[in-house]
């Protein structure tokens, strides 16, 4: 069996640790603002029919479930005076702005046909941009320090970071776009602010965490591009985590459209919905940093899920009142803290026990079928939730229109914004059970 060689690096420091969580600012901005925009986009201002917008939003999925990986293997093997990551995250960083902006900028085509053609190509351009930054920033975590303290704290960070990143593109981008009347223009500006914000936050990681001393291994590679899915621990929680991002995706979806038709349409309701959630992620991460000391970061990762879905399940009872609402809100924003936190803390655990037990430093693999799978997550949540709303007659728009819609497809909107991803993130229990079985025995 080949050996890990390894010294133990100096601490890494306040200055490395926030610069490195400044980059979920980013990374946050790809999960959330085309999250809750980009179906809406699709059938609201430029008219494609939802069961092909959602459909047409896993395409990208099957270019990334061969280029994640890949990306990920290569980043373990490159040598470079920046380090093996950071010449993927800056590369990653700038076709993440041009793809990102060219997204929500179409031309006037004179068939949705070719609207959805541009969306597919700019939404594989940029989904795979975010992938040359993510994977190499997750894996940075895994080894600049071999402390699982440290990495919880870290992580810890990042979470706080994500948070403000949710706030940005929850919070902003619909206000953004709604305030703007909903049509192209609007979401252009709104491609153009964010996709910047994004940038800044990548670029800033990309330069401030050179100080970050990494641990020096072996760089001996078992050449299997699927060897992490063989390992227990890793292939439950990554089904799990895929589990989340589907049940994350369809309700984030249908946000937009339960606010339109059944919220009053008011610019700020996604607005306030995130900066809800976000602040009150901010405010509750470090209880749940220290829950993760006292019962483990398993047992807290499910409490958290068993909230996440309860928070989700109580949207249901935002149309009626102003206190369901906001009982959703502050659920959702006190179970997303310990979902962020725990996921991302647990992970470089795995990767670092399998690395000590097999000897092969490999955690850009790890980190890229990781990634993988919350874009294909993600991904197959808009799908459900397009392909929910074309079963139950949900009628698109152009320009940002109303449309009258059928009893069904008002149903559905509620539907699918609440009890169904509710009860999708309660299924990911299972396999994060076994994962936690998997990596104690």
């Amino acid at each position: 069996m080949p050996t890990v060689k390894q010294e133990n690096p100096a601490p890494l420091g306040i200055k490395f640790e926030l610069a490195y969580g400044v980059g979920s600012v980013g990374t946050a901005i790809f999960v959330i603002a085309p999250q809750i925009l980009l179906l809406y986009f699709m059938t609201e201002a430029l008219g494609i029919p939802p069961a092909a917008a959602g459909l047409a939003l896993l395409f990208p999925k099957l270019v990334e479930f061969f280029t994640d990986p890949l990306i990920g293997r290569w980043s373990d093997k490159i040598q470079s005076r920046w380090g093996r990551r950071r010449p993927f995250m800056a590369v990653g960083s700038v076709f993440f702005l041009i793809g990102f902006v060219a997204l929500f900028t179409p031309p006037d085509f004179s068939h949705w046909h070719n609207s959805l053609a541009w969306v597919l190509i700019l939404y594989t351009l940029t989904t795979t941009a975010y992938t040359f930054f993510e994977v190499p920033y997750i894996t940075m975590l895994s080894e600049v320090t071999d402390d699982a303290q440290v990495r919880t704290r870290v992580s810890g960070w990042r979470s706080v970071f994500l948070s403000v990143g949710f706030m940005l593109a929850g919070g902003l981008a619909p206000w953004i776009v709604q305030s703007g009347g909903a049509d192209k223009a609007a979401f252009a500006t709104m491609g153009l602010l964010v996709g910047l914000m994004s940038f800044a936050a990548m670029a800033t990681t990309v330069l401030g965490t050179g100080s970050g001393r990494v641990i020096q291994r072996s760089m001996q590679s078992s050449g299997q591009l699927l060897l992490p899915l063989r390992v227990p621990a890793f292939a439950w929680l990554w089904l799990g985590f895929i589990i989340q991002m589907i049940s994350v995706s369809v309700n984030s979806a249908l946000l937009t459209y339960y606010n339109k038709y059944w919220l009053g349409n008011n610019d700020l309701t996604i607005s306030k919905i995130f900066l809800g959630v976000m602040t009150l992620t901010v405010l509750t991460t470090v209880l749940w940093t220290k829950l993760a000391r006292g019962i483990g970061k398993y047992r807290g990762f499910y409490i958290a899920t068993v909230f996440y879905a309860l928070g989700m399940a109580l949207f249901w009872f935002a149309k009626d009142s102003t206190l369901g609402f906001w009982l959703a809100v502050t659920v959702l924003g006190i179970a997303n803290a310990g979902q962020q936190l725990f996921c991302f803390a647990i992970v470089p655990d795995v990767i670092a026990a399998e690395r000590e037990r097999s000897g092969f430093a490999e955690e850009g693999a790890f980190t890229g079928i990781w990634v993988m799978g919350q874009k294909l997550g993600l991904a197959l949540g808009a799908g459900i939730a397009g392909l929910g709303l074309h079963l139950f007659g949900f009628i698109e728009s152009l320009a940002g229109t109303f449309t009258e819609q059928s009893d069904s497809a008002m149903f559905a909107i509620v539907l699918f914004v609440s009890v169904v991803p509710g009860i999708i993130c309660l299924l990911s229990l299972y396999p994060i059970y076994k994962s936690r079985q998997s990596f104690n025995s």
